[in-house]
């Protein structure tokens, strides 16, 4: 665990205790662990984040942990510490508000998406009139596959019903009218741009607009999931984070759209230099770029990190009359044992920072 539970000193003594202290431990780890586990696993609710939820379940974990105060606890609470003072009634309150919120959430969007069915239904219903025995077939159909819907059967069930009305419509279809048939295909062509837009703005959530690099919430769940292999299977792996030197001159002296133009450029540069799969290059913020690399040393990073200096070195933006230019400077840190998810980040960021302040156009790790 990240966390240490702060020593008991009445540990000898021999007065005896109702629960042995190994399995009090035991209990309070697994409790923090749950706990944990419940934020890292949330998902955006109505008017909660699942960005929120992680921080005060991680909140309730150190709670449980060591006695930090818990949340919405009044000042001093963390001057008395101790298991006495521990909130276990808070905890239950907010596990249990959590999953009622949850609950509702999904009810209620399960609900919508019902109701998005039934509403096709009648449309399709609508559209198919011209062969009187088709059409009672189709009907019948769709009136079993509502009844399905407004059953609350399972949406194996519903997605199983439904594909045999789309099989059942598919056979009438090809022997439609022609006018018929474009009406149908108007339908499948709208549906089917629905879901490309679909999956584009889930694409786009994850995407930095300027750079199309990842964005800083994709690159903290590569982070979370390589470090969690890491742990699993003890394989390498090197954080780079990378900064533009004097960026923000750039900006002041020529402008944002010629600072937006080098951006791009230097998000181009990552993407040639680190074109593996494995390799995960984001925008982590302003000027600041990092690179997760898989199954790589310090050794094999910093070659590559090499490669991208030099590169950088050689890059020229034009503008009016002149050609500019740009340096980088380059922390990397390697995945260790002893490291936690938060403490490789900040070796990373401090390692950046001393190549800046060792005159930047470097690489410290």
């Amino acid at each position: 665990m990240f966390w240490r539970k702060k020593d008991n000193p009445k540990a000898d003594s021999p007065v005896s205790s109702p629960v042995p202290a190994v399995a009090s431990d035991l209990a309070l780890d697994a409790t923090g662990a749950i706990v944990r586990i419940l934020g890292k696993h949330a998902f955006d609710l109505d008017h909660l984040s699942a960005q929120t939820i992680n921080e005060q379940c991680e909140q309730w974990a150190r709670h449980i942990l060591i006695a930090t105060p818990h949340p919405g606890a009044e000042r001093g609470d963390s001057e008395r510490g101790g298991q006495a003072d521990r909130n276990w009634q808070g905890l239950r309150d907010f596990i249990t508000q959590l999953r009622r919120r949850e609950q509702s959430f999904v009810t209620n969007n399960f609900r919508d998406m019902r109701q998005v069915l039934g509403d096709f239904i009648d449309t399709l219903g609508k559209v198919i009139v011209e062969n009187e025995d088709d059409q009672a077939k189709i009907t019948d159909r769709l009136g079993y596959l509502r009844n399905v819907i407004e059953s609350n059967a399972p949406l194996d069930s519903i997605k199983r019903e439904a594909m045999q009305v789309v099989g059942a419509i598919g056979r009438i279809v090809e022997v439609r009218q022609q006018n018929q048939r474009n009406l149908l295909e108007n339908m499948t062509d709208r549906l089917k741009s629905m879901r490309e837009e679909l999956n584009a703005a889930r694409r786009e959530m994850e995407l930095d607009s300027l750079t199309r690099l990842y964005n800083r919430t994709a690159f903290d769940q590569q982070l979370q999931r390589t470090f969690e292999l890491h742990r699993l299977s003890a394989q390498p792996a090197c954080l780079l984070i990378a900064d533009l030197d004097h960026f923000k001159n750039i900006n002041d002296r020529f402008g944002h759209p010629v600072g937006d133009i080098m951006l791009r450029k230097f998000a181009d540069c990552c993407v040639q230099m680190f074109p593996r799969r494995s390799d995960f290059v984001a925008r982590y913020g302003g000027e600041e770029f990092a690179i997760i690399l898989q199954e790589a040393t310090l050794e094999s990073a910093r070659t590559l990190a090499e490669r991208l200096l030099q590169t950088v070195r050689a890059l020229r933006v034009a503008h009016n009359s002149q050609s500019l230019s740009i340096t980088v400077s380059i922390g990397i840190a390697e995945l260790s044992a002893k490291d936690d998810l938060p403490g490789w980040l900040r070796r990373a960021d401090q390692l950046l920072y001393r190549a800046k302040d060792e005159g930047r156009d470097r690489i410290v790790g």
